[in-house]
């Protein structure tokens, strides 16, 4: 099996071979720790993400919370001003009546 070609020697081939082996397999390892590496940065490119997303979440809610409160704060404001503006109506109302069935004439309501 003499083919003629100038590469006989099988060292040299084998060699060869060999240092290929060994550059494609640490580009491999290479490539391999570069995808990990790519991974691993955006796990933390995510995980900081969430934590950034989650921080203005926190924020939005406390600034929603508080405008609960004060719109509840408001409206228990106007539900007693309310109350009190009734019992004055019910007030006036009844000292008015009782003006007019004093008086017998509808001018001392309207002073």
């Amino acid at each position: 099996m003499a083919d003629g070609s100038p590469r006989t020697d099988t060292s040299t081939d084998a060699d060869t071979e060999d240092k290929n082996f060994h550059s494609n397999g640490s580009l491999a390892i290479a490539d391999y720790d570069g995808s990990e590496k790519s991974r691993d940065q955006k796990m933390l490119r995510r995980l900081a993400q969430n934590r950034e997303a989650a921080r203005k979440s926190r924020l939005r809610k406390k600034a929603y919370v508080q405008q609960l409160e004060s719109s509840r704060m408001k409206l228990t404001q106007l539900e007693q001003e309310l109350q009190r503006a009734r019992q004055q109506g019910i007030f006036i109302s009844s000292s008015g009546d009782q003006s007019q069935s004093n008086s017998g004439n509808g001018m001392t309501v309207f002073f």
